[in-house]
């Protein structure tokens, strides 16, 4: 059994051998595609024709709860599933459906995310096609993007991803709301709003939706009531019997009002967000703090002495548990862009209240043993600290990344409350943050849809295209001219020359991820009119508005920035080799990347490129400029608006994120040779990570580099990437050392960060030989997966980072 942290349990409450045999399943789950959802929703729709969508909705919910395959997973003390089987992925036709039809014979054939799929569940999508011809999501995108969207696409510069062919996801319920009222509360305060006077259409539609949705919720847990009871009835393990009845017991009450106990707590947590995954399949659903809305639960009960400390642990490793039973299918032209069957469900724990004191409770340390537990991809843990945070939670945070399977990532109060501040919150309102995906920061219970990931804008592919007066090498598309001639021809005179180009162009392409992003959410507004998520956060139910409409309290997006330290870096070349140095002309350096460094004067530029000052490394000429291509994207954003200005919603502007997860290996493969050396195809920077390699002078030196960033304005999340070697944490000196490395973080301005703990040669050998490593978690991007289920390239990406140690 796992080693334990710093917990030592006391009595045999909590069943360690169950659990080692339930994570052992979990872990060798197998992905296939369910066909269930999409049939339900079909018939569905076919009889709700001519009625308001969110209605229609509402009413497909309840059909596909009330009719889906519902089972109880072995041994589990929390239960629900999603679709038909452990790790099966539901289809959602109404968002996009074609892929789906053109891939069937492919998904079994992925290099990474595969998917089983029987020749009975082809021949059932098969038959759904031609009702969704032209009305789904993604048709009413494409019919809607203007022609020159669509050429930046093909240049390579810009991505739609998942805001055009799948529900948004991304938010984070109001856990407290949910716990104090229950479903049946929520459909009651519907039903009370939907009697007031003056309402329009749209208000009345919306609050009977909350009632069906609702209803259906509470219908769907009492099919868990029966279904416990008749497995009860048939279970001879007397122990499991008596766990069969209780939970029978429980669902044949639970969420009609608030949750009574520690256990139904959780259980209403794991709920809904399960409820919303069936509504929609937008993912990055997140826990948001954990600790601190479950904690009241678990002191009732603790002194009450209805539960004990290691039962607490046995339920909430059950919830994790549960949590990777759960899956998503994306088109394999996304899925490169986010491997390893990512879900990015954040569960975060520690750091300030809203009234300044720490949060730090039994639950944070629980949530660190339960994660130590169940070793597996979600939930995304993640730990707030600040200066008044125990060391205590410190050092279990770093004992278990020490472990190397890359949870938890770190946030630091001290810079990440003023990035949010910088979104006109007020310090008790920033103070509540909490992760949500990979790295995005938004606030529970307050924020919309999409806190960060709209648009993905490529910003390696922007350098290129200015190298080149804006015409695309590759496809020869331009879009734009510095000259005003319609060539690749250009030669900058000056640094300041190249620096404008660079400004007008992000400006060009901002403009249009922008116009891109309106398209999609304008288009969201229809096909994500989901009743159940909207009532979860506040003011909807108030206002009678889902999310898309203008329902939540807050309103801020970030599109996805990629590659920011590849621009760096290669500017800095620029300057150095070509401005300051005169060691060659920019023509050289053209025709060298033209030729991808090939040749024997193609090798003497690359290596003088290579040469160049690199970002990580804590050398102000480079960093300097890194940081001036963060703030002439953030320069842009007080001119940019959401759909949702002045519908209800406070801000309603932009944010900056770097949480691209694994978008930086595709995006690479559209990039052409760089002037920092690196190659055409390679990846490009992950987050706010250096370059793959370019660090040479130690984890200090990255994080000096680092700071130097405006991190406190990055209100979207601002992610960073490092890789040790094990041996630079074994021991009790090294992860003292590790703790206030940490630590450091509050002073050097680092918003946040996170570790592999894994060296080189085990990651190659687990590219080699999948099968005797398949156990091997690695942090990807802002999450974490399996590092066997993540396609080669982004395995390369992985290896390729910099292992560093303290010398």
């Amino acid at each position: 059994m796992t080693d334990f942290l710093s917990f030592k349990p006391q009595n045999n409450d909590c069943d360690f051998k169950r659990i080692e045999y339930l994570q052992e399943k979990m872990n060798n789950r197998i992905p296939v595609i369910c066909p269930e959802r999409a049939e339900i929703i079909t018939e569905s729709f076919k009889k709700t024709e001519g009625e308001p969508v969110v209605i229609r909705r509402a009413k497909a919910l309840d059909e596909i709860l009330s009719k889906m395959s519902i089972y109880i997973e072995e041994g589990m003390l929390i239960i629900g599933n999603q679709a038909s089987s452990n790790f099966a992925a539901p289809i959602f036709p109404e968002y996009s459906f074609n892929w789906v039809i053109n891939e069937l014979d492919e998904f079994s054939k992925r290099s990474g995310d595969y998917f089983n799929i029987t020749e009975e569940t082809k021949d059932r999508l098969r038959v759904l096609q031609d009702y969704w011809q032209g009305i789904t999501h993604q048709d009413n995108v494409l019919h809607n993007l203007p022609e020159i969207n669509r050429k930046a696409e093909e240049q390579g510069v810009l991505h739609r991803g998942g805001i055009s062919m799948s529900g948004d996801g991304h938010i984070i319920p109001n856990h407290d709301l949910v716990l104090a009222e229950g479903f049946g509360g929520l459909a009651r305060i519907a039903e009370e709003n939907s009697k007031r006077e003056g309402l329009t259409q749209e208000q009345k539609d919306f609050y009977e939706a909350v009632k069906i949705t609702m209803n259906a919720a509470l219908k769907y847990i009492k099919r868990f009531s029966e279904l416990a009871a008749r497995e009860a009835e048939k279970e001879t393990d007397e122990k499991r019997k008596n766990e069969l009845k209780d939970l029978s017991k429980m669902f044949a009450h639970l969420m009609e009002g608030k949750a009574e106990s520690f256990h139904e707590a959780v259980e209403a947590v794991y709920l809904t967000h399960l409820l919303m995954m069936i509504e929609s399949n937008g993912h990055s659903f997140s826990f948001g703090r954990f600790d601190q809305y479950i904690y009241p639960y678990y002191k009732a009960d603790i002194d009450s002495g209805k539960i004990s400390k290691e039962k607490a642990l046995e339920i909430i490793t059950h919830f994790f548990l549960m949590t990777n039973s759960l899956n998503k299918v994306r088109p394999w032209g996304h899925t490169q862009y986010s491997g390893g069957y990512p879900l990015y469900s954040n569960l975060i724990v520690g750091g300030m209240k809203p009234d300044g004191s720490e949060g730090t409770n039994d639950i944070s340390y629980l949530c660190l043993e339960a994660m130590n537990l169940s070793r597996l991809p979600e939930p995304n843990l993640s730990v707030r600290f600040c200066e008044e945070t125990p060391r205590s939670l410190l050092k279990d945070s770093a004992r278990l990344i020490r472990k190397g399977f890359g949870m938890p990532s770190l946030f630091c109060d001290e810079v990440v409350i003023p990035a949010m501040m910088t979104l006109d919150l007020d310090i008790e309102t920033a103070r509540d943050y909490a992760s949500m995906g990979c790295v995005e920061t938004a606030i529970p219970g307050k924020w919309g849809h999409r806190a960060t990931g709209m648009t993905y804008i490529n910003f390696g592919k922007i350098l290129e295209l200015i190298m080149n007066n804006g015409m695309d090498p590759a496809s020869g598309i331009q879009l734009f001219s510095i000259t005003g001639k319609n060539d690749r021809n250009i030669d900058f005179k000056s640094y300041d020359e190249l620096w404008k180009a660079w400004e007008t162009a992000l400006k060009f392409y901002s403009d249009l991820a922008v116009d891109c992003d309106l398209v999609c959410d304008r288009s969201l507004k229809h096909f994500d009119a989901d009743a159940f998520a909207s009532a979860t956060i506040n003011c909807s139910l108030e206002r009678g508005k889902t999310l898309k409409n203008g329902g939540a309290e807050y309103d801020y997006v970030s599109q996805s920035n990629i590659g920011p330290s590849v621009v760096g870096d290669s500017l800095a070349a620029v300057k150095k080799l070509v401005f300051d140095d005169k060691v060659i002309t920019m023509k050289q350096l053209r025709d060298a990347m033209d030729t991808n460094f090939e040749g024997i004067e193609g090798a003497k530029i690359r290596k003088l490129c290579r040469q160049a000052p690199k970002f990580g490394n804590d050398i102000d000429y480079v960093d300097n400029i890194v940081a001036d291509v963060y703030e002439s994207y953030l320069a842009l954003l007080p001119n940019y608006h959401t759909d949702r200005y002045g519908c209800g919603p406070k801000g309603c502007g932009y944010t900056m994120s770097t949480s691209n997860i694994t978008s930086y290996v595709p995006n690479g493969f559209d990039v052409g040779a760089t002037p920092d050396g690196r190659f055409a195809g390679k990846p490009l920077n992950e987050g706010a990570s250096p370059c793959l390699g370019a660090d040479k002078e130690g984890p200090t030196a990255v994080i000096n580099s680092v700071s130097k960033l405006p991190n406190k304005k990055i209100a979207g999340g601002q992610l960073l990437n490092m890789r040790f070697a094990p041996g630079a944490l074994a021991g009790e000196e090294n992860l003292e050392k590790f703790v206030s490395f940490i630590e450091a973080a509050r002073y050097k301005n680092i918003f946040h960060n996170q570790f592999n703990i894994v060296d080189g040669a085990t990651l190659k050998a687990a590219k080699e030989n999948p099968e005797e490593h398949a156990d091997l978690m690695v942090r990807v991007a802002g999450y974490c997966a399996l590092f066997s289920t993540l396609m080669p390239e982004a395995q390369d990406a992985i290896i390729e980072r910099t292992e560093l140690d303290w010398n």
